[in-house]
């Protein structure tokens, strides 16, 4: 199947029509997209400056009990992002903005696997005062970075359109 033969059939799918059908459908998506984006990114905002350094005053105790949290806005935003994408096919398909978005998107993810893997274990003992190393404190600039670009370039998608 070809990209616009599966672009054709997504845009033929109840669910597209449901996307579109409505004129409350798509900007109550908007609206969850962007209270999701504000979640995700107020989160990581804490994480990452915690794990390049800036303390806050907050033990990092704390700081993990923001990782659901963070998740949760991941989950809205993959959710409603999908809807979008489901609801006009032919638009995300060859919007460049969406396309850097998801390449952003897949770095992203990647560095959160290297930390998830390789930083979150070093965490466990670290206390208010400890310092990161500087594998740890790029993680962290690099999820800020990338997660960043992810939101700017979401945005951009309507300009793009």
């Amino acid at each position: 199947m070809d990209l616009n033969a599966a672009m054709n059939w997504m845009s033929k799918t109840a669910l597209s029509g449901w996307v579109t059908g409505s004129p409350w459908i798509w900007p109550g998506l908007e609206t969850l997209h962007f209270f999701g984006l504000s979640v995700l990114i107020g989160g990581l905002v804490i994480m990452d400056l915690r794990v390049m350094g800036y303390k806050f005053g907050l033990p990092l105790g704390v700081v993990y009990r923001i990782i659901p949290l963070v998740f949760a806005g991941f989950a809205i935003n993959a959710c409603t992002g999908f809807l979008f994408v489901m609801g006009d096919p032919h638009r995300y398909a060859v919007n460049y903005a969406f396309k850097v978005k998801m390449v952003l998107l897949l770095c992203a993810g990647l560095n959160a696997l290297w930390f998830s893997w390789k930083i979150s274990p070093q965490m466990k003992n670290w206390t208010e005062d400890t310092e990161g190393s500087r594998s740890t404190k790029f993680v962290g600039a690099a999820s800020l970075i990338l997660w960043f670009g992810v939101g700017i370039h979401g945005r951009l998608i309507t300009f793009f359109g």
